[in-house]
């Protein structure tokens, strides 16, 4: 129960860092948005964890 509610909130937090990650490249702050994007994949890669218990 634990693993999915975890895998649940970090698949929220990658939406929001997506989210985030658009306007900051509109505005032409890649450094910034390519942090968003980090985060982004590092969070995917947690809820992937979470929900299968291992990577590969």
């Amino acid at each position: 129960m634990q693993r999915s509610i975890f895998g649940v909130f970090t698949a929220f937090l990658c939406g929001i860092c997506v989210l985030c990650a658009i306007p900051a490249f509109k505005k032409r702050r890649y450094g910034l948005g390519s942090l968003f994007l980090l985060n982004a994949f590092t969070n995917l890669v947690n809820t992937i964890h979470a929900f299968y218990g291992t990577l590969f």
